[in-house]
């Protein structure tokens, strides 16, 4: 998913191990409208990105991107003055797509964007789980997403003031392809769909000062348990906490009580579940708020002698990001991403065995550039920070045993977070 308008930009980005040559067809709004088409060659090991905007402006729609060769994966990045996020490709197409992490509390807005990349017709039918167990919308029982179109679906109408929300989007006919977009007055958070699994990893979990939950929901007619262990920069923590998540009522649980950042989380649960990290600005103690006691008044302590309480400004932090996890680690991954000027791009490396890790990073670069190796120790999760504006469009990742990748942006436009897609 993509947008270029007249306030939000997408630079989509490819990375490929191997030459390999590109299509990227940006898909026209009007119906039977002239799709954008733009080609062009990648050598490998390497990668480029491309505004989405200097091939056309024609506001939100979906991008395909088809490669002559692999292996090879695709990003995008949409970014405006308030926000970044980020999004990848899918790799297979389920029937059934679970997407989780949303909410339509007071602030909050969910939407879903439902692709149909092929030529047929595809029918669809989206189930929203909340709170308040499963909640019926008959409005999106069985509607049709025409071949080669999609469909924005503003959630709040349907289930408005829901503090977590989970869907499920299942085609009866054809297949689609589905992202779930938060947003907030603090920025936005683009989570694809997946699949469902027993485990999830997350490398990375927060970054700039957010408030990092896991949302997961039960993918079986039965409750569950679900268990949480910390990965940390030091070691792991196993069952730092565990969780019964009802059939049909999703579980958001917080867990940055428990560890302090950096960190990744690995999911187990009893059966299978579908699962991402949602991070979003803390909301204020009401202890803390500025004001309680009112900024510049004098107060009378406990001594009888007397202070002034400064004035206190209310730091605004920005940003609002989530991603899907990897459902198993893998021996390769491919991570594509542009650096951004005004901030700092880092790829985490999670390594959940109780084996060393000898991770090899190859630049996806303009130019040749020289691979660096780092070591991840067992039950560790590590940073790799990539410097900005130097031609590099992510890293092909190669490692001695199998481990888990995200990337993540942080600057003063917000946090996009990101998984990697395996090579494997």
């Amino acid at each position: 998913w993509v947008e270029a308008g007249d306030v939000v930009d997408t630079t989509v980005v490819v990375g490929s191990q191997v030459a390999t040559s590109v299509n990227m067809t940006v898909l026209n709004p009007i119906s039977n409208g002239d799709p954008a088409v733009f080609g062009f060659d990648i050598s490998g090991p390497s990668g480029t990105g491309v505004d989405v905007g200097s091939i056309a402006r024609r506001g939100e729609s979906p991008t395909i991107v088809e490669l002559s060769n692999g292996p090879a994966a695709v990003s995008s990045i949409d970014h405006s003055d308030a926000f970044i996020s980020g999004d990848r490709c899918a790799v297979s197409i389920p029937k059934t797509w679970y997407l989780t992490g949303g909410s339509t509390k007071t602030g909050s807005f969910t939407e879903l964007r439902i692709f149909n990349p092929f030529a047929d017709n595809a029918e669809v039918t989206v189930t929203a789980y909340s709170e308040f167990d499963l909640d019926l919308i008959t409005e999106l029982d069985g509607f049709d997403v025409p071949g080669r179109e999609w469909t924005t679906i503003d959630m709040e109408p349907f289930v408005p003031l829901r503090d977590q929300l989970v869907f499920t989007v299942e085609s009866t006919t054809g297949l689609v392809i589905p992202v779930l977009v938060r947003s907030d007055e603090r920025g936005q958070a683009m989570i694809p769909g997946s699949g469902a699994s027993e485990t999830w990893d997350f490398p990375i979990v927060t970054a700039g000062e957010l408030e990092p939950f896991i949302s997961v929901m039960s993918a079986g007619d039965d409750d569950i348990t679900v268990t949480i262990d910390i990965v940390g920069e030091t070691g792991i923590t196993r069952d730092a906490r565990t969780v019964t998540v009802d059939s049909a009522t999703p579980a958001l649980i917080p867990i940055s009580d428990i560890a302090a950042p950096p960190y990744g989380v690995r999911v187990r649960a009893s059966s299978l579940v579908a699962a991402s990290v949602i991070a979003v600005v803390p909301e204020a103690d009401p202890d803390e708020i500025p004001g309680e006691p009112d900024a510049g008044t004098t107060t009378t302590i406990a001594d009888e002698t007397t202070t002034t309480v400064a004035p206190t400004e209310d730091t605004f932090i920005r940003g609002l990001a989530g991603t899907i996890g990897a459902a198993a680690p893998s021996s390769q991954w491919i991570v594509p991403f542009e650096t951004q000027l005004d901030a700092q791009t880092t790829v985490w490396i999670m390594n959940a065995t109780d084996e060393v890790a000898a991770v090899t990073l190859q630049p996806l670069a303009e130019e040749p550039d020289a691979s660096t190796t780092v070591t991840i120790e067992p039950g560790t999760t590590a940073p790799v920070p990539v410097t900005s504006g130097v031609g590099i469009y992510g890293y092909f990742v190669d490692s001695s045993t199998p481990v888990s990748v995200a990337w993540v942006i942080v600057g003063d436009r917000g946090v996009a977070l990101s998984a990697a897609i395996s090579a494997n």
